[in-house]
């Protein structure tokens, strides 16, 4: 069961002047991905994005009135946004709305206290190849699990050293977006954006990025 506390202490999740911060620093991250590989300051910036999601995520959890409809509609997005995600960055993954979805099938699992079923949904987002892996999965599972935000903040310090092995040593600085998710998000000014704004940017963002790119190439 969720407690009280954690629903006193959470962010409303019409508050987004965060969400907008991590939008932000995630096209900064797909630009340095897409345009300038080399600028490597722009790689740091743009780990802060995937902890401020993440973060959002437990938070709709938290509040929303049907998992059902709010897991169905980040499986339809997810789907959706797969080819021009292949397209854009050639990997062969599943983009970052599969990696929230894991996560937010994992954070019921726990809340249900299905730990059978939890331990599968980590178990397979080491398998399936999700962006972020594993790693995606375990820091939302940490913005839900603890009630403390000075646990959530060791047991993010404990999941991006996992992250800097796993993934890449610039993870480490992702412990600073979920520092800001946890410190922050009140003392921001009060901004509201569509609910769907995200998932219909993050697809977009991306092909106007790669469109870019190839203009940049066809130029030289």
């Amino acid at each position: 069961m969720i407690s009280e506390n954690k629903k006193n202490d959470s962010v409303n999740t019409r508050d987004d002047a965060l969400k907008i911060i991590g939008v932000i620093t995630m096209v900064i991250d797909h630009v340095g991905v897409i345009l300038y590989p080399d600028v490597i300051i722009l790689r740091i910036i743009g780990r802060l994005a995937f902890p401020i999601f993440a973060y959002y995520l437990t938070q709709g959890y938290i509040h929303t009135s049907n998992f059902k409809k709010y897991a169905l509609r980040l499986f339809i997005f997810a789907a959706l946004t797969q080819a021009p995600y292949f397209i854009v960055t050639q990997l062969k993954t599943l983009n970052i709305l599969f990696t929230l979805l894991f996560g937010l099938l994992a954070i019921h699992a726990y809340e249900k206290r299905k730990y059978p079923l939890l331990g599968l949904i980590v178990s397979l987002s080491v398998i399936v190849p999700i962006d972020y892996s594993v790693y995606g999965v375990l820091t939302a599972l940490a913005f839900y699990i603890f009630q403390k935000k000075e646990l959530v903040l060791r047991a993010q310090a404990a999941v991006n050293i996992l992250g800097y092995f796993l993934l890449s040593p610039l993870q480490v600085f992702a412990f600073f977006g979920s520092a800001l998710a946890l410190y922050y998000p009140k003392s921001l000014p009060k901004i509201q954006i569509n609910k769907y704004f995200f998932y219909f940017f993050y697809p977009v963002h991306l092909i106007i990025i790669y469109g870019i790119s190839r203009l940049s190439h066809f130029a030289k």
